[in-house]
C-alpha cells in the first residue's frame, strides 16, 4: 500500500516543487520563462492592489460563507440526529446524491434556481413577494449562494458523526439533574460537537477559498477569486510565472489558515 502512496505523494511534491521554481523564474513573454531566480513576480502581485484584490476578496467571501454554512449545516445534522429512521435516510440520501453528483452540474443547478427566470425568482414573484425578478445571477451574493448550496454536505456529515459519537447517557443525566434542553444542548451537546464542526470549516473553507467553477460560472466574470485569476493568468495570458507566484502565495495563505483553525478549534475544543 506505500507504492502507490508514495507514487502519489511524489508527483505532488514534483508539481508543487516545479510551480515553485517558475515562480522566482523571470518572464520573458507568453509561454517564455527565463533562467535565473527573482522576485519580480511576487512584487507584480503584492504590489498591485488589483490583484490583491482579488485575494481579499476571496479571503471575505469564503469567510462568511463558512459561518452561514456552519450554521445550516449544524441546523441539518442536529435536525438528522433528532429524527427517526426514515427522515434521515431521505434527508442523507438528498446530501449523498449531491454530493456524489457532478460538481459543475451541481453549480449549473444552483444557476437555475437563482437566475432571474428561475425557481426562486418565480417563486417568489408568485407569492406576491416581489414586483420584479431579484438580480442573483452574475452578483457576489449568488456566487455565495452557490458556494453555501454546494459546500453543505462537507459541512453536515462531520457534524452529524460527532453527533452520532456522544453517549446519550450524557443527555439523560444532564437532564435528571435539572437542566433544561437548552442547557443541554449549549453545555454538553455543542462543545462535543465541536470535533465535528472543526473537521467540516476546515474543508469547507479552503473548497470556498480556492473555489474556480463556482465564482466562474455563477460570478460570470463579474465576482472573479483568486482562483479564476491563476487561471487566466496561467491559461490565456500564458504567464506562468506569476501565475506559479499567486498560487505559491494562496498555498502559504491556505496552510496558515488550516494552522489558524486547527488552533483555535483545539483551544475551543473540551478535554475528555
Amino acid at each position: 500500500m506505500l507504492a502507490p502512496a508514495s507514487v502519489l505523494l511524489a508527483f505532488f511534491f514534483f508539481t508543487v516543487a516545479t510551480m515553485l521554481r517558475y515562480s522566482f523564474a523571470p518572464h520573458l513573454g507568453p509561454v517564455m520563462i527565463g533562467e535565473g531566480v527573482t522576485l519580480a513576480n511576487y512584487e507584480r502581485f503584492l504590489g498591485s492592489s488589483l490583484y490583491v484584490s482579488y485575494l481579499t476578496r476571496s479571503l471575505w467571501i469564503a469567510t462568511y460563507c463558512t459561518a452561514i454554512t456552519i450554521v445550516l449545516g449544524y441546523a441539518i445534522a442536529y435536525f438528522m440526529y433528532r429524527s427517526g429512521p426514515v427522515v434521515k435516510l431521505i434527508v442523507g440520501t438528498i446530501l449523498i446524491v449531491q454530493f456524489f453528483t457532478a460538481y459543475v452540474i451541481r453549480t449549473y443547478a444552483v444557476m437555475l434556481v437563482i437566475g432571474r427566470t428561475g425557481i426562486l425568482n418565480q417563486t417568489l414573484m408568485g407569492l406576491g413577494i416581489i414586483d420584479q425578478p431579484l438580480r442573483l445571477l452574475f452578483t457576489e451574493t449568488g456566487v455565495a449562494i452557490g458556494m453555501v448550496l454546494i459546500s453543505l454536505p462537507f459541512m453536515v456529515f462531520p457534524v452529524l458523526a460527532s453527533l452520532q459519537a456522544i453517549p446519550p447517557n450524557l443527555e439523560i443525566a444532564a437532564k435528571s439533574l435539572g437542566a433544561r434542553n437548552m442547557r443541554v444542548f449549549w453545555d454538553i451537546i455543542f462543545p462535543l460537537t465541536m470535533p465535528g464542526i472543526a473537521a467540516g470549516v476546515v474543508i469547507v473553507y479552503l473548497f470556498e477559498l480556492t473555489s474556480y467553477i463556482v465564482p466562474g460560472i455563477l460570478g460570470g466574470g463579474y465576482v472573479d477569486m483568486v482562483a479564476n485569476l491563476i487561471y487566466s493568468k496561467a491559461m490565456s495570458s500564458f504567464d506562468y510565472p506569476l501565475a506559479s507566484a499567486i498560487a505559491m502565495v494562496m498555498l502559504v495563505v491556505s496552510g496558515l489558515a488550516i494552522y489558524l483553525l486547527q488552533k483555535g478549534f483545539r483551544l475551543l475544543t473540551p478535554r475528555v
